[in-house]
């Protein structure tokens, strides 16, 4: 598969796709010959599907069940995204977002009514106060401090639980914030140090649960770390040509890296 091109918004017809991607939980279901693009099934009858896009010559669809058929096995997220080509995880994102919001979006946060779907569009309606309710996408930043040939690495407390793994700062924008300003704040507040130039390089679609990240480097300009011990166990300064265990390649912390 090589591109993955989505619908602008919800239609009735999910179940008159060519293909189906079929989530379980926070993992995706693989068919017998080692697959993830199904063809129509008998035991999908009765399932909610949602046509998302297309993905090369296929139109897909996808459906979120509660327990998996016996014919197939499953994959963590991650891990599928990890060894899917880019359409694929793209696929995945796109749409287990859309499904997050449907599951966020049953009612009203207003009036407490029941929400519907809106055709032609990803929103969710009110059926009485008319209130719209779109997909939430979270802005986040995530950036790479580097001083001269040395690049600051990081280890999150979540991380130590199974991996050794070094990583990027990153954190959420704050209301009223610009990406840069919130560059330059993580950074201060995790590791105590102020920057210089921060510049843009490239962004992710994060679906874990419904990120967006803007990925930046940032030139050290001044300070020591002073680790914000609450998130993180370390921050050291590496050389490129010895680094840590880091990131796979799929994710922009790791392609931030390699830039």
């Amino acid at each position: 598969m090589h591109q993955y091109q989505p619908a602008t918004g919800w239609t009735p017809d999910g179940g008159l796709a060519d293909r189906f991607l079929i989530l379980c939980g926070h993992e995706i279901l693989m068919n017998s010959t080692g697959e993830f693009l199904w063809e129509r099934q008998p035991w999908m009858n009765g399932h909610e599907v949602i046509r998302t896009g297309k993905l090369d010559r296929f139109s897909v669809s996808v459906i979120k069940t509660d327990s998996a058929p016996d014919e197939g096995s499953l994959v963590n997220a991650r891990q599928f995204m990890a060894s899917q080509p880019h359409a694929m995880a793209a696929f995945y994102s796109h749409a287990s977002q859309i499904l997050r919001s449907r599951k966020d979006h049953q009612f009203c946060g207003r009036c407490g009514s029941p929400c519907k779907s809106s055709e032609g569009e990803w929103a969710r309606v009110c059926s009485v106060c008319e209130m719209t309710y779109y997909p939430r996408i979270s802005p986040c930043i995530i950036v790479l401090v580097h001083k001269g040939n040395e690049v600051l690495l990081v280890q999150h407390k979540r991380h130590l639980r199974n991996t050794t793994m070094h990583t990027v700062i990153a954190g959420f924008i704050e209301p009223g914030e610009t990406a840069e300003e919130a560059v330059v704040r993580e950074i201060r507040e995790e590791v105590g140090l102020e920057v210089g130039k921060v510049t843009y390089q490239l962004s992710q679609s994060w679906p874990f649960p419904h990120a967006l990240m803007l990925g930046y480097h940032a030139e050290y300009q001044s300070g020591d770390i002073c680790l914000e011990e609450d998130e993180l166990v370390s921050a050291e300064w590496f050389q490129r040509d010895n680094l840590p265990d880091i990131p796979p390649s799929f994710t922009i912390s790791r392609q931030l890296i390699d830039l």
